[in-house]
């Protein structure tokens, strides 16, 4: 198995939960553009935000607040080998949809912090489970299947602490991400324009204006060299080759990947691999 390897699934074009196997503890960047319910199966996860640490302990659960910038570091003992975590993303327009048949509790302190602690209930538990199952295997999900399990894990939460449904009403809230953290932890993956715009809270007309007036050029052009550069960073600092790097820069192809590359750089993603090593 690689260092660190992360595993997506969706629903439709929508990205709906995500697992990650590491044994590289180095510090990386996040900014979510869901609310993302986080459980830690293997080691520990460590949330910096701000000057802050939070963890999420093995067996344990946690929510992440959309348009949260964090730093991520993942430990684990000697034992275990490796660390293994999984997040729930519980999308806005899952929420809109089913926080209503939810009993609200009116009373009590209702949590703000971006990050914020679950305790571990037997129902929680058993979501994870199906969840976890879906990862392993790959599959996407559909609607129904997803806001079947986004109304499950609500009503978990409710039941975790009786004030987080409170929350989830101000966290589903139309709000608009920053464009430029939004993109620049999200230019690896091949998630569609019109996704990117409603995960920033605009509308694809709204969202490609923004980002011209921003990066100064269009989405696609922009995003196609941050990758290329991204390979050629991953060939000269890590001296890896053409085809261990063009998957993991976004590439779904690797002649793309190297047309691509001579035309930004004017030169073979090979004939530059042996010149940097």
């Amino acid at each position: 198995m690689e260092n660190h390897y992360i595993k997506f699934i969706n629903c439709g074009q929508i990205q709906v939960a995500a697992s990650c196997e590491t044994r590289s503890n180095a510090i990386t960047d996040a900014y979510y553009a869901s609310t993302v319910l986080m459980f830690t199966q293997i080691g520990q996860m460590h949330v910096f935000v701000g000057e802050k640490e939070y963890v999420v302990p093995r067996g344990s659960f946690a929510i992440i607040r959309k348009y949260t910038e964090a730093r991520l570091q993942k430990t684990w003992t000697k034992a275990e080998g490796q660390a293994k975590v999984y997040g729930f993303v519980l999308a806005n327009e899952f929420i809109h949809r089913v926080i209503e048949k939810i009993p609200l509790e009116k009373n009590g302190t209702v949590p703000s912090d971006p990050f914020i602690s679950v305790p571990t209930t037997q129902r929680l538990k058993e979501l994870i489970k199906p969840i976890i199952t879906y990862m392993d295997e790959g599959a996407d999900l559909d609607v129904n299947l997803v806001e079947s399990k986004t109304l499950e894990a609500l009503k978990a939460l409710a039941e975790a602490d009786s004030n987080l449904l409170s929350s989830f009403i101000n966290f589903s809230l139309f709000e608009k991400a920053d464009l430029e953290k939004l993109m620049t932890h999200n230019f690896l993956y091949n998630i569609p324009l019109k996704e990117l715009a409603n995960q920033s809270g605009r509308s694809l007309s709204t969202f490609n204006r923004d980002f011209k007036l921003i990066f100064h050029e269009t989405p696609h052009r922009w995003i196609m060299k941050k990758r290329l550069y991204h390979a050629r960073d991953l060939m000269k600092k890590e001296k890896r080759r053409p085809s261990e790097v063009y998957l993991e820069s976004g590439f779904e192809d690797l002649s793309h990947f190297s047309r691509s590359f001579k035309k930004q750089f004017r030169i073979t993603p090979s004939q530059f691999y042996k010149n940097v090593c």
